[in-house]
């Protein structure tokens, strides 16, 4: 990564190898920019550490400015200033490793989730719709994508849980969530109420969440209305089973 113009490059070396300073060179291509952003929007998940969602909407505005066709759609290969090539490829097809183009959607849509930002929600839909028959005819060769098209015809769950993380009844409550298979959840998180607050500016799921009672609190949403808040596992369990 550049720390000034956020680029990915796909290759490093270090100084052992280089007999200089350590170099990092050829332009990262979509998988790179795609698979990065995954990773950081989970990082989010797992932490409720802001700079990881930043980061990871960072990189997807750069992905979106150096990839996006905003002609024929869908994300290309490589990027804008990539070395010229007779034809600018885009791959959608998954295979062993999923596609740039797969990948890409579903980081759009989660943090559409996430950031309540629609216009990563209408690119992912974009790219669904334009595969829309390649994925009726050959199933088989769009797994991750079809992961993510599960998420646009499906119920969503946005999940908010206000709490210490040392706190045994905050690490209770996400248990219950993490133990589930939740493939169309997002899940956001603060320590406290004064947290939840200022990180609502990024994830507006947060705003207006705090604790109950002074207790670790879980709230579960649904297109950003909630049920009530709880604060026991057992009533966490029930919530998620309803959604």
């Amino acid at each position: 990564r550049s720390p000034v113009t956020l680029r990915l490059y796909r290759s490093w070396a270090p100084a052992s190898l280089t007999g200089d300073e350590p170099r990092a060179k050829l332009n990262g291509y979509l998988e790179d920019y795609a698979n990065v952003a995954d990773g950081l929007v989970e990082l989010y998940q797992l932490t409720f550490d802001l700079r990881w969602l930043q980061a990871a909407r960072d990189l997807t505005d750069v992905m979106i400015e150096q990839f996006w066709d905003p002609r024929n759609g869908g994300f290309f290969q490589t990027s804008n200033d990539h070395e010229a090539l007779i034809a600018r490829p885009k791959d959608f097809t998954d295979n062993a490793v999923p596609s740039g183009n797969s990948v890409a959607t579903d980081v759009l849509l989660r943090l559409a989730a996430l950031t309540g930002d629609e216009g990563y929600a209408g690119l992912a839909e974009s790219i669904l719709l334009l595969l829309r028959e390649s994925m009726m005819r050959y199933p088989l060769g769009f797994g991750r994508l079809l992961s993510a098209l599960e998420q646009t015809i499906s119920r969503p769950q946005e999940i908010a849980i206000i709490g210490e993380p040392a706190d045994a009844r905050t690490q209770a409550l996400l248990s219950e969530v993490r133990k589930r298979f939740l493939p169309n959840a997002v899940l956001a998180g603060a320590a406290t109420d004064a947290a939840a607050a200022s990180s609502a500016v990024l994830v507006p799921l947060l705003a207006g969440r705090s604790q109950l009672n002074g207790a670790p609190t879980a709230y579960v949403c649904e297109n950003f209305a909630c049920q009530l808040p709880v604060t026991e596992p057992q009533a966490l369990a029930r919530q998620l089973g309803n959604t």
